[in-house]
């Protein structure tokens, strides 16, 4: 019999006001009267009595509710390092057993790393720093900071509730828990990272905080902003969330000017939704393990990018070179995943238009760092953003792709460099051959060229557009971009750059674009640029190539779920299906084709099926 998945719902306690004395009357009628078995408490700089955290526990563990802190060390009380002592802990420990989850760092990368200089913090970072490994370094030392007080206190679980991309830096300085705050940046990316993140690290268990009220629209009397707050309760019980957590909203609503008492009908919305999705996860069986996934974005070394906030990397500011650019443009890439491409676009190929979702729906985005056994739980592993290459990663990459994964990545992701805007020095000295199958030089070509793609490669799944002759016009041309001079081994190049509709010259003498390369049960491919894939002279070729890996996975799995692109769905283990309908107004059609089987479903506006 399949294993139930572990699932809690709660709600936050201390968003608009905090008054230790009414916590667990608090507790009481938004947590227990509805079914909801997760609380967090936010406590303020304030002192508060040790006595009420023993109450609370007490309170709490007799409800079966789990909880955990929120901000005990950010907003400690004046002459403190954190709201607790060690035998606070202890004794809530001793009390509470598995019900006390831990205590949360709040925030801390959009904070710390992807904030406009306007934005003040406790501990801002150092600028002018001389890397991307001194930024990453000190942005380590202030999350450990707050990690120490933690674990110097007894507490077991470090977690974060982050509202960016930066999940693994927290998970790499100590943290065991993450959390991801919604409706900040893109959802479907932010989980994505966040799920295949924790799964690098081995972490049992991972969350969603749902701050609606500030970050799901800025009209609360918004009919679609209301269907906007189910459709994230929902998308993140899909995506396989294991700790969900309202923020705010249901007790009342004081943003944006406005302030709403919780018996008006914008918090009643509110109150229905959290008290649904209770009755959700105790009802529905969802299997253990979250869902399955094929194909794993990789989150390149120093990368900062966090989605969402201001758009200079590591907090430095004033310094162009660290601002948005090149690698960080590269993440668009999965803007685009969840939809079809054009009815136009002549690469997209099959029986079927799979193009919106890769196989099983999900995608991860895990960190380059990540072990070889982590990488080889997928199919298919594409570097997206900025990567500073190592000897590890390198490794690893080589044993991933013998082991029989398939790698995408760029050139300028085997850069080793640190420091943005010098010039590329690639790895082994652009000697990639076991990897690649070539030796690559950075004193390359430049051109606006197009390309010209050969029909077959080495996987048999990949469809290129290419043809028989190489009669025909390049492709994906947008402007002058660099590529490495490529001298090939055993690499087998599916793309040249060319300039004319027949060529003058044998062309096979043409320079090569994209090289593939057998190793061991595997295929590595490489895009030979220099830039970063978020130029905009080399995204539309890099866009291609990573819509028709995608396509592939899905192409040649048992399980295919195509039709309407409003569709989010997943696949657990024994075959449960969940299909989301995003469209807030008409009903979505899809097919499910499993092993020779065909079913069609119909999925009303916003409804989440089990099938």
């Amino acid at each position: 019999m399949q294993e139930r998945d572990f699932v809690v719902s709660g709600i936050h306690i201390g968003e608009h006001s905090f008054e230790p004395e009414n916590v667990i009357a608090e507790i009481k009628e938004r947590c227990v009267d509805n079914g909801l078995d997760f609380v967090t408490i936010r406590t303020r700089d304030i002192p508060v009595p040790k006595h009420y955290f023993i109450e609370w526990a007490k309170y709490l563990t007799e409800n079966k509710i789990y909880f955990t802190f929120l901000y005990t060390t950010h907003n400690a009380p004046k002459g403190t390092k954190s709201q607790f002592d060690k035998e606070t802990v202890a004794e809530m420990k001793s009390i509470a057993g598995k019900y006390f989850v831990g205590d949360i760092l709040g925030e801390l990368g959009s904070a710390l790393a992807c904030k406009w200089k306007g934005y003040p913090t406790k501990l801002p970072m150092p600028q002018d720093a001389n890397s991307l490994s001194e930024a990453k370094q000190n942005y380590l030392e202030k999350i450990q900071y707050h990690i120490d007080i933690d674990k110097e206190l007894g507490i077991d679980n470090v977690l974060t509730v982050e509202a960016t991309a930066l999940s693994k830096y927290n998970l790499e300085a100590g943290t065991a828990i993450p959390l991801l705050e919604l409706m900040c940046g893109n959802p479907e990316i932010l989980v994505s990272a966040l799920r295949g993140t924790a799964r690098a690290y081995g972490s049992e268990l991972w969350g969603t905080y749902i701050a609606h009220e500030w970050y799901g629209g800025m009209r609360h009397d918004d009919i679609l902003k209301q269907k906007r707050l189910l459709l994230a309760y929902r998308y993140a019980y899909l995506s396989g969330t294991n700790i969900v957590c309202l923020e705010s909203g249901d007790e009342s609503l004081e943003s944006y000017g406005f302030k709403y008492p919780a018996e008006h009908e914008y918090c009643r919305q509110y109150q229905s939704v959290v008290r649904d999705f209770a009755k959700l996860t105790k009802e529905d069986k969802r299997p253990k393990g979250g869902p399955k996934v094929k194909v794993a974005f990789v989150q390149g070394n120093l990368d900062a990018w966090g989605s969402w906030g201001g758009s200079s990397i590591w907090n430095q500011f004033d310094k162009e070179e660290w601002g948005h650019s090149g690698p960080e443009y590269a993440w668009r890439i999965l803007e685009e995943l969840g939809t079809k491409r054009n009815w136009y676009d002549i690469a997209n190929y099959g029986i079927n238009d799979l193009s919106s979702a890769p196989a099983y729906g999900m995608y991860d985005a895990i960190p380059a760092e990540s072990s070889s056994e982590a990488m080889s739980k997928y199919d298919y592993l594409i570097f997206v953003g900025w990567n500073t290459m190592t000897e590890d990663i390198y490794d690893n990459l080589e044993k991933y792709v013998s082991n029989g994964g398939t790698l995408f990545m760029l050139a300028s992701h085997l850069n080793t460099k640190d420091k943005r805007g010098e010039d590329i020095e690639l790895i082994n000295n652009g000697n990639v051959e076991k990897l690649f199958g070539c030796k690559l030089s950075e004193d390359g070509i430049r051109t606006n060229a197009g390309v010209k793609f050969v029909r077959d490669g080495l996987k048999d799944n990949l469809l290129y557009p290419g043809t028989l002759s190489y009669v025909c016009d390049p492709i994906y041309s947008h402007g002058y971009a660099s590529y490495a001079m490529v001298e090939l081994k055993d690499g087998f190049p599916v793309a040249r750059l060319s300039e004319s509709f027949i060529e003058t010259e044998e062309f096979s003498d043409l320079p090569v674009a994209i090289v593939e390369n057998k190793l061991g049960k595997g295929t590595a491919i490489l895009l030979t640029s220099l830039e970063h894939a978020g130029s905009g002279s080399i995204y539309p070729l890099y866009r291609a190539m990573v819509r028709e890996i995608v396509t592939a996975g899905h192409r040649d799995n048992s399980i295919k779920v195509y039709g309407s692109d409003r569709v989010r769905f997943a696949v657990y283990e024994g075959d449960v299906i969940y299909l989301l309908n995003t469209d807030y107004d008409v009903e979505a059609n899809v097919v499910i084709e499993k092993r020779g089987e065909v079913m069609r479903e119909t999925i009303r506006p916003c409804e989440l099926k089990r099938v």
